[in-house]
């Protein structure tokens, strides 16, 4: 409800308006850790049936330009979303069998970064790291990599 409440105000100090519509979207958005663009379509109508696919769409898109929700390409299936605003900063390990995402924060990697930054004198403005595999379950299963997309899953939040 804090993250909530946060958000929300954010919005307002940036001028936009908060619709009805707006609002149950921003709320399905935060009850998720990652989503696409289809399951809160789907996750909003079943809490209110006469939303528009596209009045989610477009609160999708508003939502990110204000830079409330980040948008992934996994490369595995759609962009995967997860609203990032007044979250730490994190990265995602994905098992590319079942769709499993960890996300971890790892102090060396940053301190790496931060020196090869430094070293080529570039300013940082953002960065993603990804990190493509298979997870111990999917390794124990002994299946070829399958072609086909996961379905994604989240099973750790960083926060």
């Amino acid at each position: 409800m804090k993250r909530y409440i946060f958000v929300r105000q954010l919005i307002r100090d940036r001028g936009v308006r908060l619709t009805a519509q707006r609002e149950l979207v921003l709320r399905r958005a935060l009850a998720h850790l990652h989503f696409t663009a289809e399951q809160l379509v789907e996750d909003v109508r079943r809490v209110d049936p006469s939303v528009a696919r596209a009045s989610v769409y477009r609160a999708l898109a508003l939502l990110h330009e204000l830079g409330v929700v980040e948008k992934h390409d996994f490369h595995y299936g759609a962009p995967n979303y997860e609203v990032t605003e007044g979250k730490a900063h994190h990265d995602h390990l994905m098992c590319t069998q079942c769709g499993e995402i960890i996300e971890f924060q790892e102090p060396r990697v940053e301190r790496l970064q931060a020196e090869i930054v430094k070293r080529y004198g570039y300013q940082l403005l953002s960065h993603t790291h990804k990190l493509y595999g298979l997870c111990p379950a999917c390794q124990r299963t002994q299946k070829p990599h399958s072609a086909k997309p996961p379905a994604l899953h989240v099973t750790e939040m960083v926060s």
